[in-house]
């Protein structure tokens, strides 16, 4: 079928369109960064309409740069933030909310409270794969129903929609005419059942939302409705026919679709996911049940272990602590140095995720002396996303009883060659950086590329998928045992001070 499909990446700094041809060739794209917003120490909001405007104009960009007639654009796909809310007004489409960014930790006092029953703690873990956290989505609705001004009578009239961001673009892109989201970003909002894929009733009381609020659950490649909205007038008639979250995206878009394939996202974030295939493996080792995506009445499973900071933390370093002017600075100066002089950074500004699940832990640097330089802090900040990369990775293994043999990257931050250096020494396994670093807005491309027929198997994925760079680890395995375990007490030193 010759035939054009469209990808939007609508991610955490910014939203990405990808116009791709049936060969696999991104032959349009465009990007465009939104802002940041922290009200408080402890907030991470975006501006809703600002994320609409973007997604408008990336899609008529992607469309007047290709050259591709509308009529010959069979579908498009949309990854999203995965855990980020918002509410809105089901009549006027007004947003009634700032987005309540999976970054944000306002409700952790609440979900400690939570986590602080052993029942609660049960249930959750069995129904969802996932754990009592403000990291996911339950916490952050509720906030929004409680705090929102003027919801209360929007409620009683039933005009209140709140969802994911997926959920909110694709009402916003069909005007209104279809309030769905799918079972891979249901499944991030704690109110999910991994194993009956629908909202759970238990779930739903405890965090006291009504069924009716949120949308209806489809499949991850299903009708999700016709662009519609004038705003978007550019991609009038084109269907929605895949959504996601944005690292599942990833998973396809690195050819992740057989059990055991395993990749990682570098961007504001680092996000591992291992496909276990039909297998939903609940984890002894702090990792999250994974719902990666749902075909043809088929669920594909996974775990997941998250870096909160990755990239966030560069630019934290550029911004805040004005060690440099530029993220591409920060390569230089690793260079400079061999290692990073016995200084250790514990990546932590909004807390620790897996294997750890220690919110309250804050970033620190340790084993500071008079000999360190700029360079060694800077290095230490780049090595320590690579040490909870493979803190993950162990703990994977674990959970697997054997060994994974190489990573797949993608993101932004592969083109540094220094922290992909750094993370095959300690992995002490290839990691292998895909030519391609949107693999996001082509794993939804590829799936939306599958739902309409334009590719006939998921062969047409996987032949695709093209490695640039592979990076063997030259390190000895004294070495990364040594930095595994020093990390690993200055993870414990931190923990422990926060209980403190």
């Amino acid at each position: 079928m010759d035939a054009y499909v469209i990808g939007l990446d609508q991610g955490t700094t910014g939203t990405f369109a990808g116009m791709m041809a049936p060969s696999g060739s991104i032959i349009a794209q465009a990007y465009r960064e939104h802002a940041q917003h922290y009200p408080a120490p402890d907030r991470v909001e975006h501006d809703p309409d600002e994320i609409w405007r973007n997604v408008c104009e990336l899609l008529g960009r992607v469309i007047a740069d290709s050259g591709v007639a509308r009529s010959s654009i069979a579908g498009i796909g949309i990854a999203n933030q995965g855990e980020s809310v918002v509410a809105w007004d089901g009549h006027t489409g007004a947003a009634l909310s700032p987005v309540i960014v999976w970054q944000d930790t306002r409700t952790q006092d609440w979900m400690d409270r939570v986590a602080a029953d052993p029942e609660a703690v049960h249930e959750i873990r069995t129904r969802t794969g996932l754990r009592p956290d403000a990291y996911f989505s339950a916490s952050k609705m509720r906030r929004l129903l409680d705090d929102t001004p003027g919801i209360d009578d929007l409620l009683k009239a039933g005009r209140v929609r709140i969802g994911t961001l997926d959920t909110w673009l694709i009402w916003k892109l069909t005007g209104g005419s279809s309030y769905l989201t799918d079972v891979s970003t249901a499944s991030r909002t704690l109110l999910f059942n991994i194993h009956t894929l629908d909202w759970d009733d238990h779930l739903l009381n405890l965090f006291g939302i009504r069924r009716e609020l949120l949308a209806q659950v489809v499949e991850t490649t299903a009708d999700f409705g016709r662009v519609s909205h004038p705003d978007a007038a550019a991609a009038r008639e084109i269907p929605i026919v895949a959504s996601l979250v944005d690292q599942p995206a990833a998973m396809v878009g690195q050819g992740c679709l057989s059990p055991g394939t395993i990749k990682a996202t570098y961007g504001t974030g680092c996000f591992i996911n291992l496909n276990t295939g039909s297998e939903a493996i609940v984890s002894a080792n702090g990792l999250l049940t994974l719902v990666a995506w749902q075909r043809d009445g088929v669920p594909i499973y996974g775990l997941d272990g998250g870096v909160f900071t990755a990239g966030a933390g560069l630019n934290w370093l550029r911004d805040k602590a004005k060690l440099v002017e530029s993220v591409d600075e920060i390569e230089s100066l690793c260079r400079q140095v061999p290692d990073s002089g016995g200084a250790l950074w514990v990546p932590a500004q909004v807390g620790l995720g897996a294997p750890h699940w220690e919110r309250r832990v804050r970033a620190a640097w340790l084993g500071i002396g008079l000999a360190t330089e700029r360079a060694h802090l800077v290095r230490s900040v780049v090595e320590s996303i690579a040490l909870r990369v493979a803190q993950i990775v162990r703990a994977m293994n674990a959970d697997l009883g054997a060994e994974i043999p190489r990573l797949r990257a993608d993101g932004g931050l592969t083109r540094s060659p220094a922290l992909m250096q750094i993370q095959a020494d300690l992995l002490g396994i290839p990691v292998e950086v895909l030519d391609d670093r949107e693999a996001t807005a082509r794993g939804v491309g590829s799936l939306a590329a599958r739902a309409t027929g334009v590719w006939d198997t998921d062969d047409q994925i996987t032949n695709r998928v093209r490695v640039s760079r592979v990076y063997e680890p030259v390190a000895t395995a004294e070495f990364r045992e040594r930095r595994l375990a020093e990390f690993d007490d200055a993870v414990s030193l931190l923990k422990s001070r926060s209980h403190a």
